[in-house]
């Protein structure tokens, strides 16, 4: 997705067509040239471990937390715990998907099965 994006919008001409902000003339981004925004460091919250590589479970975790309205815990969120809850979950879903026998959400009848019958022996080609 990262390098096809870009790619679509350079080909399709999108950015040709952008009209680009010249921040310079806007008053209040006239001080923040060098320094675009301002860092505000904040102590006490749940930090991604540097040696951890699974940043969309801890965004996905972190958005879970704030979703229902719960405190992030300070001490960190365990990735490997949340990685084996939502595995499980999606096992537990085939699974009830499964026995129910639908293929998904949506209320569309299902599809006929293909009835799969054998060619008769001189319908075969048979190459050599």
């Amino acid at each position: 997705m990262s390098k096809i994006l870009p790619t679509y919008l350079d080909m399709s001409g999108f950015l040709d067509q952008k009209v680009c902000t010249d921040w310079s003339t806007i008053e209040a981004y006239r001080d923040k040239m060098g320094n675009s925004f301002d860092v505000e460091y904040v102590e006490g919250i749940a930090q991604q471990s540097i040696s951890s590589l699974d940043c969309i479970l801890f965004v996905a975790s972190y958005a879970e937390y704030l979703s229902e309205g719960l405190k992030v815990p300070n001490d960190g969120i365990d990735t490997g715990l949340l990685h084996k809850r939502y595995s499980t979950l999606l096992w537990k879903y085939g699974e009830v998907k499964a026995q129910k026998l639908y293929a998904s959400d949506i209320k569309d009848p299902r599809r006929p099965k293909w009835n799969s019958i054998a060619p008769d022996e001189e319908q075969l080609i048979h190459i050599e």
